[in-house]
């Protein structure tokens, strides 16, 4: 009896020495400024739990919000409030390069925090201040954040090749493989990914050694984590409507269990003084001019990129126009005024506008190649219609049974006509034209400002120029 009372007894000792971790996770937040606040009151809520808890960011934190993108130090406004909000160590998303080199080095030294990033290699003299890992120390408890961001078929990340210049990336699986012996130097070890949930899933599979792959990229919500092969997997969708929480208890410097959850933002009260911040970074009178008029709320994504479409046929004088469905960054849009701002939350990349002459096949065959690449869907156009037949896989080329100008008229595969796009297709497209054609002094965003401020009204609601039947 006095036997087992005293293992009884040391097991409940051994309990209590146990540590608890806990760990807050962010992905893609796009520069969402209007949520930080709520984001804020979150964090000081569960620092008060546990005033040792780390702030993780698994990438896409810019691009979305024309006061973070395109002011004169793109993303740094975004910084900023992560300061604020003392973030302790973020990932590269995919987005974290569209402004080029010159504005990601800018980006990570205005960061009181670190970049971790396994698989991002720098071929320029200057080089980045980031590095591969990183290992926490809390209440005695190891705690080692590997980072890794994805690379598309092209080599980079989803990304203008032209921002990546001085880049060189790596596949992050063939990464990883490479630093499984954090795990002899780690309590507890943490994968911080832009790889979407999919691959998240196939990385744990090859990497049991990591406790929690903490993910962003596809903007998965993940309500109690997902365990792989033995790996908590989290994701809280996007645009800071959630707050992934895991919770560690470690004993003798092993992980005896893990959680997780999602946190909602909405309701939260704002923090005052990341509302101050907020509101500075919105004070720029440039983007709150109004441009037009929306007649009635547009409710397709599609029906944007036509108005966008049309935007470049206008300014590049051309017979079509194409914009790419991954480049609108709205799927929908409220009757009412339309500002600079919200056109740089439609289009916030600053690509260049390509003006190009080409025959009707390679017309059909640049459009065909783009859901190959784009993995939103297929391109928007103005200046005609089309159909098309798609494999429902991602990132599998479609094929057009169907093309016409507006006036009703086939496109003919030996007819020239003059088509507008943006640079981004230019360099993604696995059928370029033979012309590589030159660039006018617009970008998309300008094109559309230009083209909206001459009309005293806009209404695209139900505009739709394509339809593409899925197949199996």
């Amino acid at each position: 009896m006095k036997k087992t009372c005293f293992i009884s007894l040391l097991a409940l000792l051994g309990t209590a020495l146990a540590e608890q971790v806990t760990i807050l996770g962010i992905n893609d937040m796009h520069a969402n400024i209007d949520s930080v606040p709520q984001l804020s009151t979150c964090v000081k809520q569960e620092r008060m739990n546990d005033p040792g808890l780390l702030l993780l960011a698994a990438g896409d934190n810019r691009t979305g919000n024309p006061y973070v993108d395109n002011g004169n130090r793109p993303g740094v406004p975004m910084i900023t409030l992560m300061n604020h909000l003392e973030f302790d160590l973020s990932t590269f998303g995919n987005h974290e390069f569209d402004s080029g080199p010159a504005a990601l080095r800018d980006y990570i030294n205005a960061a009181d925090f670190e970049f971790v990033c396994a698989n991002v290699f720098t071929t320029d003299t200057q080089g980045i201040n980031v590095k591969p890992y990183k290992i926490f120390e809390r209440n005695g408890v190891r705690i080692g954040v590997l980072g890794l961001v994805q690379v598309g078929e092209s080599g980079i990340p989803d990304a203008h090749p032209d921002k990546c210049a001085g880049l060189q990336f790596a596949s992050p699986f063939d990464t990883a493989a490479c630093y499984k012996h954090l795990r002899a130097h780690c309590d507890v070890l943490i994968l911080l990914t832009h790889l979407g949930f999919e691959d998240d899933i196939k990385l744990a599979q090859m990497f049991p050694e990591a406790d929690a792959i903490v993910g962003g990229h596809s903007h998965t919500r993940v309500e109690k984590g997902h365990v792989e092969n033995g790996v908590l997997i989290t994701q809280a969708e996007n645009k800071l409507k959630y707050v992934s929480k895991l919770t560690f208890d470690v004993q003798d410097g092993k992980v005896i269990s893990k959680k997780s959850e999602l946190l909602p933002l909405a309701d939260l009260p704002a923090d005052e003084a990341a509302a101050d911040l907020v509101e500075k970074a919105k004070s720029l009178p440039f983007f709150k001019r109004q441009l037009t008029t929306v007649k009635r709320k547009i409710t397709r994504r599609e029906s944007l990129g036509c108005m966008m479409a049309d935007a470049l046929c206008m300014r590049a004088i051309t017979d079509i126009a194409i914009v790419n469905i991954g480049g609108v960054r709205l799927d929908d849009f409220p009757a009412g005024p339309l500002t600079v701002a919200d056109v740089y939350r439609m289009d916030p990349f600053g690509n260049a506008i390509i003006r190009n002459t080409m025959s009707g096949k390679e017309l059909i065959a640049m459009l065909e190649s783009l859901t190959g690449s784009d993995h939103h869907g297929a391109p928007c156009v103005s200046g005609m219609t089309y159909k098309a037949i798609k494999p429902a896989a991602e990132l599998k080329p479609m094929r057009i049974t169907e093309a016409k100008l507006a006036d009703g008229s086939p496109i003919d595969p030996e007819a020239r006509y003059t088509v507008a796009y943006n640079s981004y297709i230019a360099s993604t497209t696995s059928a370029p034209p033979e012309n590589p054609g030159v660039a006018i002094d617009s970008d998309g965003a300008e094109c559309l400002i230009r083209f909206l401020e001459k009309q005293k009204e806009v209404d695209y609601e139900g505009v739709s120029r394509i339809e593409v039947q899925i197949q199996d």
